[in-house]
Parts: structure tokens; C-alpha cells; sequence
């Protein structure tokens, strides 16, 4: 007899669809994105698939600026619920206190949610250790932005973190950005507010990471793999560049994924969707 707490990973895993975002000051309206400076309410589905019941279950919500490591000290406390749950079953818990994203990205930071309970305790954890998401199941995130591009203005600018665990005693940080189809978004078509997906953007296959700090040029040059020197215990910034195409279609989408990678594996990532701006979006007439 157990208690087995589960909140869904994603494929690729940072890419929960059991978390989610009410950008609304009514918790029951729609999924969407989330608005700089807008109050939201973020909700986790959590499910204990094992055969005992567990009762007032803690589910702890955070949010982080986007970066492919999130540790407790990088990470901030939205709040904590409770949900009780029958064995087998599948509980949507909302996060009773409100949300007001960040100037940051807009406000399109991560999102973490946590299920555990003295039955089923989450493992343990140092302050600066990453949030391991694929090896607990009592973890999920969701980090992806949408942001739009204007084909008049050449390019898209995504700034973000990247981190170099200590526990890694290594001096040197890969980070890797590749194209993936926007197919694999489908699970969360409901959680960003999207009707159907996107059709994949002709275009987009100039992309570049590059270390950015704040004044500093931003190249349209580069490669989407970057090996780059970060002290352990340090954060440190970069930007992906991606040139946008003359012809950046309306209802079409190019999703990149940024992954920073150790022994050949994603130890974080994001997702950035980008889609053309409403003002720049070019039509195609149908004969």
C-alpha cells in the first residue's frame, strides 16, 4: 500500500502540459499566456497513481526567470495548496494565490509545480542542486515563450540564463539551440490559448546562441551550439538570434529549443515559439 504522487513531464519534458496559466483575476476563465505586470493563477494536475489515498497532499508552485537551470535559490515561491486524493485519482489544483509576472520576457518566465505528501515525501534537495524533473515524478515544468517577430525588423532577440551547477565541478557550460516541430506542441494547444497549431514558418533556419549582457551587441552571426566558460555556482546570460524570414506568414509558427547539456542530455531547457506579429503578418491570397 503506497501513496505514488505524479505531475506529468512533457516531450521533451520541460514541456508539462500539467501546469498552466489563468491570465485573469478569475481563476476559472480560459488558459492563456501570461502578461507582464497582469495578474494570473497557475494550476497543476496532479494524479496518485499509487493504491492508498493521501490526504491535504502539499503542492508547491514557483516561477523563474527563463533559463535552462533552475535551482530552489533561482527559483520563486508563488505559493501552496493542498489537495486530497483518492487512489487513481486525478486532481486539478489551483494555486490559491495570485500570480503578477515580471517586466521579464514580458512575463513568459518558468513554471514549476511540486506534489508530496509525509506518505510520499519529495527527495531531498540542497538549495543549490537543479530541480531534477525527469528523475522526480512528484516535479513538472512548463518553460516555453511565445513571442512575436516583425519580418522589418531582421530578427528575433530571446535573452535568457543559463547555470553551472557546482555539483558538476566543471568550468565549461554547452548549450545547444536546434529546430523542432511544432507538431510536438499539440498537448498543450488548451494550456497557451491556442485554437489549432501553427503551420511550421519557411525561413527559420539562421539561428544562433550568443553570451549577452546588457548594452552589449547582439551579432546576427553564430552557431546554435555554444561552448561557453561559467564559473560553478554562476549564472550567466545569453541571447538566441534567429533571423526572420521576408515572408513570415500568418498561422505559421517556428519553435526552437534551447538545451544546456550534460553527458549527452538535456539537464534544462526551453521552448521559444515564434510567430509573426500581428501588424507584420503577411497574407497569402488563395486562387
Amino acid at each position: 500500500m503506497a501513496v505514488e504522487l505524479w505531475i506529468d513531464d512533457g516531450n521533451p519534458w520541460y514541456l508539462s502540459p500539467d501546469i498552466w496559466v489563468v491570465p485573469s483575476d478569475d481563476p476559472g476563465d480560459p488558459p492563456g499566456l501570461p502578461f507582464a505586470n497582469v495578474s494570473a493563477y497557475v494550476w497543476a494536475r496532479v494524479h496518485n497513481r499509487g493504491s492508498t489515498a493521501v490526504s491535504n497532499a502539499t503542492v508547491r508552485f514557483y516561477w523563474a526567470d527563463p533559463s535552462t537551470v533552475i535551482t530552489p535559490t533561482t527559483a520563486t515561491l508563488i505559493g501552496t495548496s493542498s489537495a486530497s486524493l483518492t487512489a487513481g485519482e486525478t486532481k486539478e489544483v489551483l494555486c490559491v494565490t495570485p500570480w503578477i509576472p515580471s517586466f521579464v520576457n514580458n512575463g513568459h518566465e518558468c513554471l514549476i509545480a511540486q506534489a508530496f505528501a509525509p506518505s510520499d515525501p519529495a527527495p531531498p534537495q540542497g538549495p543549490n542542486d537543479p530541480f531534477n524533473v525527469p528523475a522526480d515524478r512528484h516535479l513538472a515544468q512548463r518553460n516555453i515563450t511565445v513571442g512575436a517577430a516583425m519580418a522589418r525588423m531582421a530578427r528575433f532577440v530571446h535573452p535568457f540564463r543559463i547555470g553551472n551547477p557546482m555539483r558538476f565541478r566543471t568550468g565549461e557550460v554547452l548549450v545547444r539551440a536546434r529546430r523542432a516541430p511544432v507538431e510536438i506542441l499539440k498537448p498543450l494547444l488548451r494550456n497557451l490559448g491556442l485554437r489549432e497549431l501553427p503551420a511550421e514558418a519557411e525561413g527559420f533556419e539562421e539561428f544562433a546562441l550568443q553570451p549577452y549582457r546588457c548594452g552589449q551587441e547582439i551579432h546576427e552571426t553564430g552557431k546554435p551550439d555554444l561552448r561557453i566558460a561559467v564559473s560553478p555556482g554562476h549564472q550567466e546570460g545569453l541571447v538566441l538570434v534567429a533571423r526572420v524570414p521576408d515572408r513570415f506568414k500568418a498561422g505559421t509558427a517556428a519553435l526552437v529549443l534551447i538545451e544546456q547539456i550534460v553527458e549527452d542530455k538535456p539537464l534544462g531547457g526551453m521552448a521559444v515559439l515564434i510567430v509573426p506579429a500581428k501588424e507584420d503578418r503577411t497574407t497569402v491570397k488563395k486562387g
